[in-house]
């Protein structure tokens, strides 16, 4: 009320502030326009950023998205002369670039994830004065629990996903559709000893604080950061002094200032190399910059540990040795190649049902009443399930749909609706048309 009356002269908020009613815009600022909660992923699908564009454009007004690791839609944008490009060469502090080293996994053998290197690193930094901040997009304790008897690994009962051991509470529990379970002291198909799989941020958490007693710890992660001010206690205990050691997952990367932080080292990279998303290495790529971004923006220079079985990998290479501009360039190249956005434009047909048949029955039904003009030039691909097949208790599947034309998509989707909304459609079934999807897998 007080914006759309001209009390409030500017407005800050999430996505959903682009709705916000304001008679006089003058100017729209997307910050971390790269980042992918600016989509809206369940009832009303929008883009808040591509929101804001389209509102800027109407307003006559100028609209700024700002990033230090822009989408490539963007890129393509500004390559194509659509958005003017102003870059921000000076890093903030006056010791300059941090230095990137790739640590080998397959020579350097970690313990709970964390290499040789990298605790003399830990130890290094630490002793100077530094803190450091570890990476790991991870929560929990570990990935999985696992019998070594007999190869059983705890699902959960309602998705196509294993549960996640949270030693602290003794819970085994689905990050999916949030279903929990005590953890078993025993396989429950041999009997034998459970163990648990792999590293998430609590286990790191533990050796930490075993290695290096007399460094105080924060932990910033879903599970610790719970109610209000928890995230703001953590952050002020870092910026204090009082925290020497900072472990988290992406909550850390969202543009943090911490002067003092003169290590970064990113555990786990390897999670995004080989995702089934297109848009997985970008991710991956931008989730690294950023949170290397953190090393050495005050007087004292930055040292980045970047933890990989993969170290040839062309992403890794490509994103040390010409930063994130060059693994752009590359990244854009192969995309024009492929065929996938920017350089051509898609929309997804998602539908789920406690019945798979149901699913597949209404996604051929919508693929047949599909009758795009031979001069579209719309490709339809599916129906297939989705990477996760079942997700609470419900199959899920999709039908894709790609045009290098986005007026020919639109026209096309228009004639689509109407002809999936009178198809005879079950009550438990539930579908979503997802235009310039965030996620396709």
């Amino acid at each position: 009320r007080a914006a759309a009356a001209g009390r409030a002269p500017v407005v800050i908020g999430t996505r959903s502030a682009v709705f916000t009613p304001i008679p006089a815009l003058g100017l729209v600022v997307v910050d971390e326009e790269h980042d992918a909660s600016y989509k809206q992923q369940e009832g009303f699908r929008y883009s808040g950023r591509d929101l804001a564009v389209a509102r800027a454009q109407r307003a006559g007004c100028p609209v700024v998205l700002g990033s230090a690791t822009p989408s490539l839609e963007s890129l393509a944008n500004a390559t194509a002369g659509r958005y003017l490009k102003l870059s921000l060469p000076e890093r903030t502090g006056r010791a300059g670039k941090p230095r990137v080293t790739v640590v080998d996994l397959r020579v350097n053998a970690a313990r709970d994830g964390l290499s040789p290197p990298a605790l003399a690193a830990i130890e290094r930094h630490l002793g100077d004065g530094g803190q450091v901040l570890v990476f790991l997009n991870r929560r929990g304790y570990a990935p999985t629990m696992f019998c070594s008897g007999c190869s059983w690994i705890a699902p959960c009962k309602s998705c196509d996903a294993r549960l996640t051991v949270h030693l602290s509470r003794a819970t085994l529990a689905c990050h999916h559709c949030g279903a929990e379970e005590r953890m078993p002291f025993a396989c429950p198909q041999c009997g034998n000893e459970l163990v648990p799989v792999g590293e998430g941020t609590e286990r790191v958490e533990t050796t930490l604080t075993q290695l290096f007693p007399d460094s105080p710890l924060v932990r910033i992660d879903r599970d610790v950061i719970r109610r209000r001010g928890d995230l703001e206690e953590a952050l002020a205990a870092v910026n204090d002094g009082r925290a020497r050691i900072l472990l988290g997952t992406q909550m850390l990367t969202k543009g943090h200032d911490f002067p003092d932080v003169t290590l970064v080292v990113v555990l786990a990279a390897d999670q995004g190399l080989f995702g089934a998303d297109f848009r997985a290495s970008e991710r991956l790529a931008q989730q690294i910059v950023q949170v290397a971004g953190r090393a050495g923006r005050g007087d004292r220079p930055g040292e980045v540990l970047i933890q990989t079985a993969y170290p040839e990998h062309p992403l890794l290479r490509c994103l040390i040795t010409a930063g994130y501009e060059g693994f752009a360039a590359l990244a854009l190249e192969e995309r024009r190649a492929t065929g996938w956005p920017p350089y051509s434009h898609l929309a997804l047909l998602r539908a789920d049902s406690p019945s798979r048949a149901e699913v597949f029955d209404f996604l051929r039904a919508a693929e047949t009443a599909a009758k795009p003009s031979r001069e579209a030039r719309l490709r339809i691909l599916g129906p297939a399930s989705a990477a996760m097949a079942r997700r609470a208790g419900r199959h899920r599947a999709q039908l894709l749909v790609e045009s290098p034309a986005r007026s020919a998509l639109q026209d096309f989707l228009v004639q689509w609706v109407a002809e999936i909304t009178a198809l005879r459609i079950p009550r438990t079934l539930r579908w979503s048309l997802d235009v310039d999807p965030a996620e396709v897998d």
